[in-house]
């Protein structure tokens, strides 16, 4: 009698520890969720992964075609207008057979015409369901997501059994799949099978005591440890900025540095006015020069324009534009007699090349760039900083030219973390996450304009060609624009976007159609801007 009673108690607490469990994880995992709930998947980028050999250049079109078919299904079919995108899914079936992909590819296409038909109303189209479903390969199972949407639509079928296997495939191999269980249970109550539906629920139950558990063992494992280890240990901000490159600069070549002079230029005698040419001459030479990375020649060039411009008695305004460009050629030879050059024309350079012009958020990126550059040279503690603190001040100056210029974001995170300001390197994370998100966001034209500034537009670079290598279909695209680099060769750029999103759109579908290294220009003003 005593050995029983303590049997039942042993059993009533193991079953109050379960039954507790569960009422755990059924608030966190269960709960919410709806038996039959599935949500449409697109994978439209892996239809012609699995597309097998080559796709012909011939067929480009027809896939081109056929993905604006596809996209505008899936669309009606996330808002359960099932009927409008059967018909916008055959249209891209139509396409996808005409450019002779294999049955793979051709999965997830068969599978959402099936999820349409089964989810029409029509009971007339639950029987074309099955006809679809009959023509997946083994590949599509392999995804749990793929699956389980492919079980529901075998569930409005008569052949409920596909789905219940389907399930409970998905089960063994995810236990922690509580929609599956959900669904699989619900389908054996509507057909009577209770028998089945309890030992899911049971099976569901076991799956959540278990994870529970694990989640406990994890957590003691994640708070071991001596009170003395925490004090020692700190959170540290991961590093996600990157390095300014004095090498890999948008060197200003356009700039003017006469536009300060004014009315003065009039009235400059002969002799300094051939000086001032051949300043400006020489300063074009050698802003090309280090445009082209020839550092020494650009040296040599820019010298002597400063001193032709000083005789012509031009102002430190304009002198400025030649002394920046002056300091990053020195800078970039990494030796120190260069650093130490640099930083004499870095002392000379005057406030309105940071402030004025259609090309102040260069020049400031640029000269943040060079302060940075000379500043972790030095071995002095004092000089380290001055010089820090100013490339810091100045890539602030940048993002408020512009804020969506992301590389003065990813060089004051970086140069935050190396000084070791990690709650700024965060808030700099912080703004830089956020310029980015605006910068891919579909801003229209007026929205844009909106954020400052003159709106920027997108074009893609489809690739140099020659006489007998330019791909067939080339001449198709919209604004195709044409520019001759040689007698034999021409470059190509196609498309105009006003948001960065559709450009990566076309961007990827150039790719597919066979262009190899298609590449996104951003303009603004006229102008190719970096982005």
């Amino acid at each position: 009698m005593i050995k029983t009673k303590y049997l039942i108690f042993i059993s009533f607490l193991l079953s109050a520890q379960f039954l507790h469990a569960t009422i755990i994880l059924d608030s966190i995992d269960v709960k919410n969720l709806v038996p039959y709930s599935w949500t449409p998947i697109s994978d439209i980028d892996k239809v012609t992964e699995f597309a097998g050999k080559e796709i012909p250049k011939r067929t480009s079109k027809l896939l081109n075609t056929a993905e604006q078919n596809y996209t505008s299904a899936f669309s009606k079919m996330k808002n359960k207008e099932y009927s409008e995108a059967i018909i916008d899914f055959n249209a891209a079936m139509k396409d996808y057979k005409r450019a002779k992909l294999n049955d793979d590819a051709l999965n997830y296409i068969n599978a959402n015409l099936a999820l349409c038909y089964a989810h029409t109303g029509n009971k007339g189209d639950l029987a074309v369901v099955e006809k679809f479903l009959s023509k997946l390969t083994n590949t599509i199972y392999s995804d749990n997501k793929w699956a389980y949407n492919i079980a529901i639509a075998w569930s409005k079928t008569n052949k409920k059994s596909e789905a219940t296997s389907l399930l409970s495939q998905i089960i063994r191999d995810d236990e922690y799949n509580y929609q599956a269980y959900v669904t699989l249970e619900e389908i054996y109550k509507n057909t009577g099978n209770l028998s089945n539906a309890k030992k899911v629920k049971q099976r569901m139950h076991n799956a959540q005591a278990r994870q529970t558990r694990v989640k406990q063992i994890q957590a003691k494992k994640n708070n071991s440890g001596t009170s003395e280890r925490k004090k020692i240990e700190k959170k540290v901000f991961p590093a996600k900025g990157i390095k300014p490159d004095i090498l890999n600069l948008r060197i200003v070549t356009q700039d003017d540095p006469l536009k300060y002079e004014g009315n003065k230029l009039n009235n400059l005698n002969d002799r300094n006015t051939s000086k001032v040419q051949e300043g400006i001459d020489q300063y074009n030479d050698g802003t090309k020069a280090l445009s082209n990375k020839e550092y020494s020649l650009a040296q040599s060039k820019l010298k002597n324009s400063e001193k032709n411009l000083k005789r012509g008695k031009i102002s430190d305004n304009g002198l400025s534009h030649i002394r920046a460009n002056l300091a990053i050629a020195y800078l970039s030879t990494g030796d120190k007699r260069g650093a130490n050059q640099a930083k004499r024309y870095l002392k000379y350079i005057t406030p309105k090349i940071f402030k004025e012009g259609k090309y102040k958020r260069d020049w400031t990126y640029n000269l943040a760039v060079a302060y940075y550059t000379f500043g972790a040279t030095q071995k002095s503690k004092n000089t380290k900083k001055e010089f820090m603190d100013k490339a810091i001040k100045y890539l602030r100056w940048t993002i408020k030219h512009d804020k969506l210029f992301l590389p003065a974001h990813e060089s004051l995170i970086y140069i935050y973390k190396e000084i070791n300001e990690d709650s700024k390197a965060k808030s700099a994370q912080n703004a830089y996450e956020k310029a980015r998100n605006e910068l891919i966001k579909s801003f229209s034209r007026e929205e844009q304009i909106a954020q400052g500034g003159e709106p920027r537009i997108f074009r893609v670079h489809l690739g140099t060609y020659g006489e007998f290598d330019t791909p067939a279909g080339l001449f198709e695209q919209e604004n195709i624009i044409i520019i001759p680099i040689s007698d034999t060769k021409t470059t190509y750029l196609a498309g105009i976007f006003e948001n960065l999103k559709d450009a990566i759109a076309y961007q990827k579908k150039m790719k597919k159609s066979g262009y190899k290294d298609p590449y996104i220009i951003s303009y603004k003003e006229g102008e190719k801007v970096e982005f």
